[in-house]
């Protein structure tokens, strides 16, 4: 009977969802060493130590050490896994909703609005106010019109 093969992932702890040596390294090299925590007085993020890059990798090293192991994942990482499928997504939602008959600037406005509303839901924030829809529409069009002179 031919054996399957191991998952080439591990259950991370440290960051509640499964990764690969590559995902995890990608990791490393993006907090390892630093990061920011919220000063509450203050109202600021102020930077921080973190967990050394090298005490990262010997924890992920210890993870591929073991076999693979099914973990179960915790609400809060099924939400995050969730919007990043949406994230991944975006250009096929995109023109989904233009096959529907929406211009590409009203797909992309119900697109972001969906994932508005999916991180809003996830961070437990409450419904976003006519100063943040006004400013999010601002920052829009201006990446639109940066997008725009890019194109030219």
């Amino acid at each position: 009977m031919p054996q399957t093969a191991e998952p080439e992932i591990r259950y991370w702890p440290r960051i509640g969802l499964y990764v690969s040596r590559s995902d995890a390294e990608e990791y490393i090299s993006k907090v390892g060493g630093h990061g920011a925590v919220l000063d509450e007085g203050i109202e600021e993020f102020v930077p921080s130590k973190t967990v050394a890059p090298e005490a990262l990798r010997e924890e992920v090293k210890g993870l591929f050490e073991h076999p693979y192991e099914k973990v179960p994942l915790s609400e809060e990482s099924n939400v995050i896994l969730k919007i990043v499928e949406f994230e991944q997504n975006r250009v096929a939602k995109i023109k989904e909703l233009m096959k529907e008959g929406m211009t590409k600037d009203e797909a992309k406005f119900d697109y972001q609005q969906k994932m508005d509303k999916m991180v809003r839901e996830a961070l437990g924030l409450p419904e976003e106010t006519e100063q943040e829809q006004e400013h999010r529409e601002e920052a829009a069009r201006i990446r639109d019109e940066m997008e725009q002179g890019e194109e030219e």
